[in-house]
């Protein structure tokens, strides 16, 4: 006699229990960004990441922030104007711990063509 029980878990206890999770997150004693999780692939991409100082090469306002779509790639934008500027992760990696990003950004931006 097997007196071990199987439970099949729903996909609404699931859900549900993701939802609680999500919930809880939003407490105010959990510090920082949390990762962004997409809905279809369930992949994690870190929250964006404002560039604190770092003027937009167009506009020279203080509005520019790095997102990270994948594990390969960075966006750059900026929030008061159109500027966007791709790049891979590692060029970005390369470019954050830098002293003189600000620079960098508008050389790399001139070099693609984007001012």
């Amino acid at each position: 006699m097997n007196d071990e029980k199987q439970f099949k878990v729903s996909k609404a206890a699931i859900n549900a229990a993701n939802s609680s999770a999500h919930d809880l997150s939003k407490d105010a004693g959990v510090k920082g960004q949390k990762a962004a999780v997409d809905e279809t692939t369930g992949a994690r991409t870190p929250a964006p990441k404002t560039l604190a100082g770092v003027p937009c090469p167009v506009c020279g306002k203080i509005t520019l922030r790095a997102e990270f779509p994948d594990q390969y790639e960075t966006w750059i934008k900026c929030s008061s104007c159109s500027f966007f500027m791709g790049m891979s992760h590692d060029d970005w990696h390369r470019m954050e711990n830098s002293p003189n990003i600000s620079e960098k950004i508008k050389k790399m931006a001139v070099t693609k063509g984007i001012l």
